[in-house]
């Protein structure tokens, strides 16, 4: 196996369509429904894979001996190609270091598969369902329910997903550890145990393809011995690509940048234990903080680090103390081109290295680094523009022991800290809320804060301010889950916090009219509670005076399938859900006179869809009020107002028309 699995690989979003580009943003054969648009939203979307992750799956891997005798993937893929029998669903099962990843595209490719249609699925979701798996045909995908727990519904479900995809010569292959795969007697699924591969073979075989003239360099020293039997396809793997990517022959580097440079530190940390040099303790820290960054930045954070701590700067300022090249050498740092400070120009890694062992050494130190990481990254502090660098590094601190400290420490700026703990806070929750690693905890607990009616304001508005940023971009059907609960909620600010988050999703063109189709979904739910958050969080929608979101295209003539005609008719949906909502109701003619009103609305885009959504309730309160106008009401809108209500007389009057009957304010027919 070629041992990339956990590498954190973020491939480009590509797929194939046939007419239609939208097919990168739903994913699946959604072609194939009527409502193509609307009904893609129900599937996941998949991204491409890495040609250079193919090119090792290719050439560099390595597959154990299975108990059938050949490789064990050799002997899954044989499952997916093999003439009679054949299935379309496999699983991989193995612990973490198994490769599972890389045996995934392996049987894929060896399947026949070709390279453009195998793609990774992204789980836009909170629990696993099968429904949400596409099955586009000739394609293969690969979906990864590591850390998820299975119901019985997913198990059962996947006998009809076979189907599905035999029809449409799909492949699916399911990663998954044995603590979480437990189907019993409810599928019968072929399932592959997955063996540890050879670290050693697996590092020999990246080098192979890599830079071959180097693999004697895995037996001789200053290398060998440094893949323990135990060690994984990914470190083997990792250990091949720092060999092949040295310049010269500094084996000594690899060596220390494989082992996170940890004889180097702890040596240098050694050397400097006096009082005296703590303020350059300060400056190796703030460096590997903020590698990179010009000096000027670096060391102002050294000095308030230091000051953390309880050193006391010396009088003079800037002129006290050694000149900064000597600094620079203390800490074994070299000044770049544009007057930054870097630990990683002649020593990679090192940066990456000396906040984990500062980490893990000194665990005393930990809620220090993290307050200081905040004041420096505050809008006034000195690392105010480097804040997304700052973020990454303490998310990469969460993944060590005692990382927990990073997210609770979170969690409690956001809700007793100052304004600069809670950005840095909302910061690091959504970056871990995309790791693959601290991912789907995290996302669970963004989950319950906004489930539970006792979570703090301070809490709700950090959900809907993450939801609204790359959580949403990412994962919209996660975030907009975690939007319907807290509009649920009995509080006008988490309901306004919704209202901004939605608009700023639906901002997106690309996937405008999916995220409008969910809400309306809502809005329609026969759920009272879902109903009515629904119906708000859609006239957020319709709210004419928001700069974020124009609610509806610029007519064209297109078909009616076009995205502008589904956003039209998803549009009259949502303001007859709002009508049927008796504490909207009011608000939605309020805004629908304000389309009325409207510049910024053609026509051909406000007159129809004011009299369709208007059919069948004229006789609810406050049509009439909409109709007639009000003084404030524009030239404009008293014009549309007059061949409205014109054509929805003539409508009534006609003998063949199909509308001649309105509703009531309850809902009753009574005669127009």
């Amino acid at each position: 196996m070629t041992g990339v699995e956990g590498t954190g690989t973020v491939p480009v979003q590509q797929a194939e369509a046939s007419d239609h580009a939208q097919v990168t943003q739903v994913a699946g054969d959604y072609e194939e429904h009527h409502h193509r648009y609307v009904r893609g939203w129900e599937y996941l979307r998949s991204v491409s894979v890495d040609d250079g992750e193919l090119d090792l799956v290719e050439h560099a891997f390595v597959d154990p001996p299975g108990p059938h005798g050949s490789g064990q993937v050799a002997h899954a893929a044989s499952m997916l190609s093999r003439c009679y029998g054949r299935s379309h669903v496999l699983v991989l099962c193995g612990e973490a270091g198994t490769g599972r990843r890389t045996a995934a595209l392996r049987a894929l490719c060896q399947a026949g598969v070709p390279r453009k249609r195998i793609s990774w699925l992204v789980l836009d979701w909170d629990r696993p369902r099968t429904e949400q798996i596409p099955h586009t045909a000739g394609h293969g995908f690969i979906l990864d329910l590591t850390g998820y727990r299975m119901h019985e519904d997913f198990y059962t479900g996947l006998a009809d997903y076979q189907q599905q995809a035999q029809a449409a010569e799909a492949v699916l292959v399911i990663l998954a550890d044995p603590s979480g795969w437990n189907p019993g007697t409810l599928a019968t699924v072929p399932t592959v145990h997955l063996a540890r591969p050879s670290a050693v073979q697996v590092a020999e075989a990246h080098l192979r393809h890599l830079a071959a003239g180097r693999v004697d360099w895995l037996t001789n020293d200053p290398l060998d011995g440094l893949l323990a039997q135990a060690a994984s396809a990914s470190e083997g793997a990792r250990l091949a690509r720092l060999i092949a990517q040295v310049k010269g022959d500094d084996r000594s580097a690899v060596k220390q940048q494989f082992t996170d440079w940890h004889d180097h530190l702890e040596g240098w940390f050694e050397k400097h234990s006096a009082p005296g040099d703590l303020r350059e303790r300060a400056l190796l820290v703030a460096a590997a903080l903020l590698e990179g960054v010009p000096a000027d930045v670096v060391l102002g954070a050294a000095d308030r680090l230091f000051s953390e701590v309880g050193g006391e700067l010396p009088r003079g300022g800037a002129l006290s103390g050694r000149d900064l090249d000597k600094r620079l050498e203390a800490i074994c740092a070299s000044p770049t081109g544009d007057e930054g400070i870097s630990l990683e120009e002649k020593q990679r890694g090192l940066s990456e290295a000396v906040l984990k062992y500062v980490w893990r050494q000194r665990p005393q130190l930990r809620p220090v680094l993290l307050e200081w990481a905040s004041q420096i990254s505050a809008p006034n502090g000195v690392a105010v523009l480097h804040l997304r660098r700052i973020t990454d590094c303490l998310v990469q601190l969460s993944l060590l022991p005692g990382g927990s400290t990073v997210r609770s420490v979170a969690s409690k700026w956001i809700e007793t800290g100052h304004e600069a703990h809670r950005q840095l806070a909302v910061e690091i929750l959504e970056t871990m809320a995309l790791h693959p690693v601290t991912g789907v905890a995290v996302r669970k607990q963004l989950y319950s804060w906004a489930y539970h009616k006792t979570t703090s304001k301070q809490l709700t508005a950090a959900v809907a301010a993450i939801c609204a940023g790359r959580l949403g971009q990412k994962y919209p059907r996660v975030a907009l889950t975690r939007l319907r609960l807290l509009a649920a909620r009995d509080d006008a600010q988490a309901r306004d916090g919704v209202a901004d988050a939605v608009r700023t999703l639906a901002s997106d063109p690309e996937q405008r009219v999916l995220v409008l189709s969910e809400i309306v979904d809502w809005a329609e739910s026969t759920d009272s509670t879902i109903h009515k958050a629904g119906a708000s969080t859609f006239l957020a929608l319709t709210d004419i005076t928001s700069d974020t979101l124009l609610p509806l295209p610029a007519p064209q003539e297109s078909a009616d399938e076009a995205p502008d005609a589904l956003a039209g008719q998803l549009f009259v949906r949502g303001w007859r859900a709002a009508l049927r909502e008796p504490t909207a109701a009011q608000e939605a003619h309020r805004h629908l006179a304000a389309w009325l009103d409207s510049s910024k609305l053609e026509d051909d885009q406000v007159l129809p869809l004011t009299a369709e959504v208007l059919r069948g309730y004229l006789g609810q309160a406050g049509a009439a009020d909409l109709l007639v106008g009000s003084p404030g009401s524009s030239d404009l809108g008293r014009v549309r107002r007059k061949k409205v209500l014109d054509q929805l007389i003539s409508e009534v009057a006609s003998p063949g028309s199909p509308s001649t009957a309105v509703q009531s304010g309850d809902g009753a027919p009574v005669t127009a």
